[in-house]
């Protein structure tokens, strides 16, 4: 019914009256503008798509939120095989990145499923070697949370998939907490005469061919067409942001009354889309989870979609949050290490994971090198100096800056002074940290594995000076400036000197 009150208020511009909804959608005449009210009242409670205005006439709610073209997305495709316990384990996993129906990057992974499910698996001899030279079940979740980023997740059956990764991260207290996208949930919505039996039944309709759906990786190509088709079909019906779409994905789901916080909708459109660290407070004003992101609004706003596959811990949040805080960061990496020294400061209880558990593959040969990023600060930009056993040490720098001093104290005591040769106890001679009482060593090693790891995983858009190749503090120095007065450094890729 709220279906059919939503379509028939988009053809009424100026909207409608309760009386007039009454007759034209629910078919009743002759009912009291009481009644009716109380009708159309009972029919849209909790229904963030309907409004009123000052003549009390409903109208649909004007709504914010991510664009489709906008949102990035990512595309799942598994292979499942049953065990000799009789459950169900993942043995090969293709992802697609994508923005606006264009792929931005992909991934494949051959998992292997541990010696008491091999030996149970039957699959064509091939496909059975490529398993058994796979990646552990650990090492595929961590690749896969890492892929996913904070994507919406799009898959056919996409449940099932999530749950098993979310069971082999569980032993490193981490877990996914997209949104996500059934596109048979979808297809149960926008084509209801439509007998689906398996994903071939939806590439059948559209006349695409029919998939192989015995290797992932050839599957997740027809998911890609079939996902393009059916978000030109949420268009024509006029969802046209990610948060309506979830919405109309699982219409029946309570929506979230935010009269019991100390926000509301428009304070979640208001949160700017830049990397930072959010906090969710309770009514005592006590700090409950800790959160990072490299686009807040999206992140935030997540929370409090409308989904069916709510985590309990989102449920938790929901109940208990009362206030949210943020603070924007220039960059993502900036935003990880906030999170981390904020999360270790206030131990927030729904917080499951507190220290760094996967230790970071250095980046090649990389040791002692300077990270350039982008500031929250206006005209300025971010620079992180990492040398092996040392402290970390953030710095931001005006970009019309004259008087560099500090820059060249800290090169002098990380990299190119005489400090530098105090290497035993893991500090250099004269070093002050950047706050100002020393964190414990368990902290700094966290802060410098975050970085690490982030390195490795965006080795490919990061601008850094590698200091072990370059032989002088003066030579380094005309490096950094060269940076800070580019304005294009944030959009470089591979400046190094190696």
């Amino acid at each position: 019914m709220r279906d059919k009150i939503y379509a028939y208020l988009k053809s009424q511009e100026t909207g409608a009256t309760s009386s007039e909804l009454v007759e034209q959608v629910l078919k009743i005449k002759g009912a009291s503008p009481r009644i009716s009210e109380a009708l159309i009242q009972t029919a849209v409670a909790g229904d963030r798509r309907f409004t009123t205005d000052e003549h009390h006439r409903w109208k649909i709610a004007e709504r914010g939120g991510t664009p489709l073209p906008e949102a990035e997305f990512v595309l799942l495709s598994s292979v499942m095989v049953d065990t000799a316990e009789r459950s169900k384990t993942i043995v090969e996993v293709s992802a697609q990145r994508m923005r606006n129906d264009t792929v931005t990057d992909r991934l494949h992974l051959c998992i292997r499923p541990g010696v008491s499910a091999e030996s149970s698996i039957r699959l064509p001899p091939d496909f059975a070697q490529e398993i058994r030279d796979g990646v552990s079940a650990e090492k595929a979740a961590c690749s896969l949370a890492q892929f996913f980023g904070e994507a919406v997740l799009v898959g056919y059956d996409i449940q099932p998939v999530i749950h098993q990764i979310n069971t082999m991260l569980h032993a490193l207290h981490k877990t996914i907490e997209n949104p996500s996208l059934c596109l048979r949930s979808l297809t149960k919505k926008l084509m209801p005469n439509l007998q689906q039996k398996s994903l071939d039944d939806i590439a059948a309709h559209f006349k695409l061919p029919i998939l192989d759906v015995r290797r992932s990786e050839k599957e997740i190509d027809g998911i890609a067409d079939i996902f393009s088709r059916y978000k030109d079909l949420l268009k024509a019906q006029g969802f046209d942001t990610v948060e309506a779409v979830l919405e109309f994905q699982y219409p029946h789901i309570e929506h979230v009354d935010f009269s019991r916080y100390a926000f509301d909708k428009y304070f979640l459109l208001s949160i700017p889309q830049k990397p930072g660290v959010y906090m969710m407070k309770d009514k005592d004003d006590a700090i409950i989870y800790l959160g990072k992101a490299k686009n807040l609004r999206a992140r935030v706003s997540s929370y409090f979609w409308n989904t069916a596959d709510r985590l309990q811990k989102i449920t938790n949040l929901l109940r208990d949050v009362h206030r949210i805080e943020y603070e924007v960061t220039g960059s993502e990496l900036a935003a990880m290490l906030m999170e981390y020294r904020l999360i270790q400061q206030y131990r927030p209880r729904l917080n499951q994971q507190t220290e760094v558990h996967e230790r970071p593959a250095r980046y090649g040969r990389l040791k002692n090198f300077i990270a350039i990023l982008p500031s929250s600060a206006e005209a300025s930009l971010d620079l992180f100096f990492i040398r092996e056993g040392l402290p970390l040490k953030q710095y931001e720098v005006l970009k019309d800056a004259i008087n560099l001093s500090e820059i060249e104290k800290i090169l002098d005591i990380m990299y190119y002074g005489g400090g530098t040769q105090d290497r035993s106890s893991g500090r250099a001679n004269g070093w002050k940290n950047n706050r100002n009482d020393r964190l414990p060593a368990r902290i700094e090693n966290g802060e410098t594995d975050i970085v690490l790891s982030w390195l490795e995983a965006n080795k490919d858009s990061v601008n850094y000076i590698n200091t072990d190749t370059v032989c002088t503090k003066k030579a380094c120095l005309e490096l950094i400036k060269d940076y800070i007065r580019d304005e294009e450094t944030p959009q470089k890729k591979h400046f190094r000197m190696k």
